[in-house]
């Protein structure tokens, strides 16, 4: 926001006139708190879709399954509280864990590892899941039909690491845009 200034004289009415005013500046700071939050969370749902779609199913020539379910639901929710705003971004898929730290060795390294720089921290290892048949280049499972499904697992493609990123990197123009540069 631009610089603001306040004058006033010792009377009454002046007094009053000014903390009017700040008051009005409160309020507008205020706003744009949030609206700057709410802005900043907004960057990435871009991010997150085009990193979803990368996850998506395909088959190689043997019929062998790679990828994830990637239809989600991003959105973004403000939460206020006095002068504090928090935003969050949020990503509804049932299979996000896989497609946020890699399933199965076939795309992401050793079992054990984790290409995720959080994945060590937050116990999300290769081949960790389960039964741990990640482990193997290839692994069969059943659908919801009961019909056995050979996959490959799915590649990390990290789509809220890199909303992270992008939400950082852009932090300043949002700020820019919102608060204005003065």
């Amino acid at each position: 926001m631009a610089k603001k200034v306040i004058s006033m004289s010792l009377s009454q009415k002046s007094i009053q006139n000014a903390i009017n005013e700040l008051r009005n500046y409160q309020s507008e700071l205020k706003r744009k708190t949030e609206l700057f939050v709410k802005k900043l969370a907004e960057v990435g749902i871009p991010v997150i879709d085009e990193n979803m779609a990368k996850a998506n199913y395909t088959y190689d020539d043997k019929g062998i399954r790679s990828g994830s379910d990637t239809s989600h639901y991003t959105h973004v929710q403000i939460h206020t509280f006095g002068d504090y705003a928090q935003a969050q971004l949020i990503v509804e898929n049932k299979e996000i864990a896989f497609i946020e730290f890699g399933a199965g060795v076939y795309y992401n390294g050793s079992a054990g590892a984790s290409p995720h720089p959080k994945g060590q921290e937050f116990g999300f290892l290769i081949g960790s899941y389960g039964a741990g048949h990640g482990q193997q280049k290839v692994w069969g499972y059943y659908d919801e039909g009961g019909n056995l499904v050979l996959t490959h697992g799915v590649e990390a493609t990290m789509p809220m690491l890199h909303a992270y990123e992008e939400i950082v990197q852009k932090c300043a123009k949002v700020a820019r845009e919102v608060f204005g540069s003065g």
